[in-house]
């Protein structure tokens, strides 16, 4: 009975380590997807290769310990001269991995648990599934995808026919009425319905396009800072103006095509000009549009230069292909930067020895409190990007070199954009409005606006550039 007792709680024993194991590896995985996806997209994917190496068994070929240091600071085994490294270095052209020193171990460890996971998959799904079952959905595939590209085929044949019937039946219709003497078919009253027709059509689906794909846009979201609602005013205004005078000159023109079509019997009037006329299009389109760009001046100018008092202070450092983002500390002033320490010290080039650097927070996420003034700088590493936050009614060119700025306050939290938009999944983004390269589509970064509460909850949870970056060169210029 004893024995039994023992086998019975060693065997409980076994399954609760192993369970816990388990999970432990699942959530090690989930938190490696969030991690990979907030750093690694950009560059990198697991099957594909996109600016750096497809990443699938990558864990195969290389020592967990030496993915760590890889992945924290490539540029660091590339000096201390690891083969690998150098060799990896080259193959890819000599290009800068972005050095991740503010992951823990233990976070790099996860994004290499999701790698594996995402690579091992595939062949599982594979194993698991029985041949039959395989071989039968292979064939149900190529037969559907034989069927479409003959029904593709057989379109093409029947337009080629059909263009070909036409345009013989045009010819055989112009012989007969040079044999007649005059035109079997008026081209003229045809083209005029055929201008007629094409307005309404086109009339028809500009409006449709605007009922149905406007619901798709972030205008259908609402605007969340305090400007997006006068923003959004001023281009529905603008929108209506220009939409108006689009229809009526759009109905003038080919209703003119079509009423006065070239019937033989009318002669068409010279009429040089009309100053009257001339004074009034120039003078009123010149009105409308000085009042709309003055406007457009004072939403701008609230948008550079904040009014409101003590904004915080956030950097945002681009570069092909990611974002990076630096809050102010307790202190709200960014530290000194030098761009020759890019890379080195840290992705940002930040200059730790300076003071008012040493509370400054880097984060790959950026989160922002609610109805709270936030001022935002920009810098860029190597071409020029656009920080684009199309919630936010806000964007600014990044410019190597050329710092530049604005403001805003953001004015709804993710929770409530959640609930409004009833998307369960739905988050902020910075994204890139430049096309600044082949992975520019990739370039993002998430957004969370919390409350006040949970605000302060995750910026306690971060670590300050103090405690995250060790000490730099001696020779660092402190550039601001």
């Amino acid at each position: 009975m004893k024995i039994f007792n023992s086998l019975t709680k060693s065997l409980f024993l076994f399954s609760l380590l192993f369970t816990f194991g388990f999970n432990l590896k699942a959530q090690s995985a989930d938190e490696g997807k969030t991690l990979f996806t907030a750093n690694c997209t950009a560059c990198h994917a697991i099957n594909d290769k996109i600016v750096g190496p497809a990443l699938k068994d990558v864990h195969k070929r290389r020592e967990e310990a030496w993915l760590v240091k890889w992945i924290k600071n490539s540029q660091a085994m590339v000096k201390a001269g690891d083969p690998v490294a150098v060799q990896l270095y080259k193959e890819n052209n000599e290009s800068v991995m972005t050095s991740f020193e503010n992951l823990s171990d233990v976070q790099v460890k996860s994004i290499i648990a999701y790698i594996k996971a995402e690579s091992e998959a595939p062949a599982a799904a594979a194993t698991a599934a029985v041949p039959g079952d395989n071989t039968k959905t292979k064939m149900n595939n190529e037969s559907n995808e034989s069927l479409v590209s003959s029904i593709n085929w057989l379109l093409l044949i029947i337009s080629i026919l059909l263009i070909t019937v036409i345009s013989y039946v045009f010819s055989i219709l112009n012989r007969i009425g040079k044999i007649q003497g005059k035109e079997v078919i008026n081209w003229t009253s045809v083209n005029g319905f055929l201008l007629l027709a094409f307005l309404v059509i086109g009339l028809i689906a500009t409006f449709w396009e605007f009922a149905v794909h406007s619901k798709l846009t972030v205008f259908a979201d609402g605007p969340a800072s305090v400007h997006g609602k006068e923003y959004d005013n001023m281009f529905m205004i603008t929108l209506i103006i220009t939409g108006v005078v689009f229809v009526i000159t759009q109905i003038l023109l080919f209703w003119y095509g079509f009423k006065y079509k070239n019937d033989g019997k009318r002669k068409a009037l010279y009429y040089p000009d009309n100053h009257k006329i001339e004074l009034l299009w120039t003078v009123v389109p010149a009105i409308v549009l000085t009042i709309l760009v003055i406007r457009g001046l004072f939403v701008w100018n609230d948008m550079m230069y904040s009014k409101e008092e003590n904004p915080r202070n956030v950097e945002l450092f681009a570069y092909q292909f990611g974002w990076d983002a630096r809050i102010a500390g307790a202190d709200n002033k960014l530290g000194a930067y030098n761009f020759r320490e890019v890379g080195k010290a840290n992705a940002l080039g930040v200059d730790p020895k300076d003071e008012k650097a040493k509370d400054d927070i880097i984060v790959k996420e950026l989160h922002l409190e609610v109805n709270k003034p936030y001022h935002f700088s920009f810098r860029s590493k190597d071409v020029i990007h656009s920080a684009y936050f199309p919630h936010f009614r806000a964007q600014m060119n990044v410019v190597p070199g050329l710092p530049t700025q604005f403001s805003f306050t953001p004015s709804v939290t993710t929770a409530e954009m959640r609930t409004k938009t009833g998307k369960p999944n739905f988050d902020y983004a910075l994204l890139c409005n430049k096309i600044c390269g082949s992975a520019h589509y990739r370039m993002k970064m998430v957004i969370i606006v919390d409350t006040k509460a949970d605000y302060e909850k995750w910026l306690k949870s971060q670590k300050t550039l103090a405690q995250s970056t060790p000490v730099v060169s001696e020779n660092t210029v402190a550039l601001k």
